[in-house]
């Protein structure tokens, strides 16, 4: 029998909520919790365990891609990204789809910058830096499809040969 992850839900809601009857200091401990959902619900959490496998696979697969890297590529034992801190490993491209941040096009960054500007404040300044790499790269575009690390790989190579010339 397969369990609805919403019901589910609903199951562990009404625990908390008697939990939290309960006790008149309003805490419930997280262990308290989960003893009290797996003596009452063992058997739907049998039921949903590859779901449940499958939600927790998820939230860490989105929370790994979205720390924030000091380096995102090498070029031999020179850092393309290595000034710019704070950049997403990964970006969201589309339901259930993550890229590398050095492998998406510009309109993949547009596209994420912009549905966190609707998030609050802290959200929106985490990313700023971020989006300054994205403006800081945006120059050196040759083609719709160019991706960051391409942008970044020209930024380089003109940066390397100005350098020698002086």
């Amino acid at each position: 029998m397969t369990v609805k992850l919403t019901d589910l839900r609903d199951d562990i809601d009404a625990i908390i909520l008697d939990l939290r009857r309960e006790r008149n200091d309003g805490e419930i401990p997280i262990a308290d919790a989960l003893a009290r959902i797996r003596s009452e619900l063992s058997g739907k959490i049998s039921d949903a365990a590859n779901q449940l496998i499958d939600l927790t696979l998820r939230k860490l697969i989105h929370d790994v891609s979205g720390r924030k890297r000091l380096s995102l590529a090498m070029v031999g034992q020179t850092s393309l990204f290595g000034h710019y801190s704070g950049i997403p490993a990964m970006i969201t491209t589309g339901r259930g789809r993550k890229r590398d941040t050095t492998k998406a096009t510009f309109q993949e960054a547009d596209a994420w910058l912009s549905a966190r500007e609707k998030e609050d404040t802290d959200v929106r300044t985490k990313n700023e830096k971020f989006k300054q790499m994205v403006e800081e790269l945006r120059p050196f575009i040759q083609a719709p499809i160019d991706t960051l690390e391409d942008a970044a790989r020209r930024k380089f190579e003109l940066e390397t040969v100005h350098a020698s010339h002086l």
